[in-house]
């Protein structure tokens, strides 16, 4: 029998995730976190507590934070147990981390997924399976534009993992992928002002990447492949640049990143929003792709995707083994599909006329 064990199962995207395994998914659900009141104790800081809970289970969905402070620890004690393993963050580090036991995890059948929640997550699978379902209907694919947001309610553990992203990162110089290859950016190419249509609207987007986005975009070997993310303006600009260059204190960074949340507010809480171009029948054609959600969904968009991997994996159905992101271990179309049946509102048109609004 399957066993899900779900680490930080109690908090808020961890309820989604235990409510969502509950209904479809077949087996046990074991649910860990720091009160035994509420299930079964597990320290993520030690070895031990880890490697009791993580040898009872056949799943492991991470939901647990900060990144910062875990680091790989809930994913090590998944590969000593060997489990399979959901990390609904990770933030690129994790996967790092467990690359170099990437052919072992594959040779054992087990399959583990990183930034497998909305953003990282969803943000970069849209895109992908856009991308697919446009190879399917046009002669050619010119270029990809991605836009996102997310103005919604962030955990304190994730605006933490959100300041020490900033430093890890620093402020990398704009750019994007041509056919697969880095190309630095024009500065009429890192902001642009795009009409995304209601609810959406007409706002000011620039040029931004995680390592998850440019893990799936270098695989996009036809054609342009630019991410954009929403700035609300030059104020929520100079606060990114702060965290990242600036050796300023953790509560500022973190009071900093939670003023860009805050002027990013729109009338929904998070959008992803995919724009493929090319040419069918010989006319310019454009497919969108969006997911917008609203007040209420944040926690639940986050938590929806990490149970329907856990799911799949305990199906034996199209994760890939090893060690992947979300985009890399899901077929994008299949997985956007079983998405929709579990209630992500995900649109998608396809016109032959000539869009205006080009970055």
């Amino acid at each position: 029998m399957t066993v899900f064990g779900v680490i930080g199962g109690y908090g808020s995207t961890g309820a989604v995730v235990v409510s969502e395994l509950r209904k479809a998914a077949a087996g046990e659900i074991l649910i860990g976190g720091r009160d035994a009141r509420k299930g079964v104790r597990v320290d993520v800081l030690d070895a031990h507590s880890l490697d009791e809970f993580c040898g009872r289970c056949s799943i492991i969905v991470n939901c647990a934070g900060p990144v910062m402070t875990l680091r790989d620890r809930v994913a090590q004690a998944a590969f000593r147990n060997r489990c399979h393993y959901v990390d609904v963050a990770g933030l690129g580090y994790v996967k790092e981390a467990m690359d170099p036991h990437g052919r072992e995890i594959a040779d054992l059948g087990l399959s583990y997924v990183v930034s497998a929640g909305w953003s990282p997550g969803l943000t970069e699978l849209l895109p992908v399976c856009a991308h697919a379902r446009a190879q399917a209907q046009m002669d050619s694919v010119d270029s990809l534009h991605a836009y996102f947001s997310d103005s919604g309610d962030w955990s304190d553990n994730a605006i933490r993992d959100g300041v020490w992203h900033l430093r890890r990162t620093g402020m990398p110089k704009p750019g994007y992928f041509r056919k697969g290859n880095w190309i630095p950016a024009k500065m009429s190419e890192a902001s642009c002002q795009v009409d995304l249509g209601d609810p959406i609207g007409k706002r000011r987007f620039s040029l931004y990447c995680m390592p998850e986005w440019n893990e799936a975009a270098r695989r996009l070997q036809d054609c342009e492949v630019f991410n954009y993310t929403y700035l609300a303006g030059f104020r929520n600009a100079m606060a990114a640049m702060a965290i990242a260059l600036l050796p300023v204190p953790e509560r500022t960074g973190v009071r900093l990143l939670r003023g860009v949340f805050r002027r990013n507010r729109l009338p929904l809480r998070g959008f992803v929003v995919a724009q493929v171009r090319g040419r069918s029948q010989g006319r310019p054609a454009v497919l969108t792709s969006r997911i917008v959600f609203g007040d209420g969904r944040d926690y639940w968009t986050a938590g929806v995707v990490p149970a329907l991997v856990a799911r799949l994996i305990a199906q034996g159905n199209g994760v890939r083994p090893g060690v992947s992101y979300l985009s890399d271990a899901v077929d994008p179309v299949t997985f956007m599909a079983e998405l929709r049946k579990a209630g992500v509102d995900q649109a998608e048109t396809f016109t032959s006329e000539r869009v205006q609004n080009k970055c």
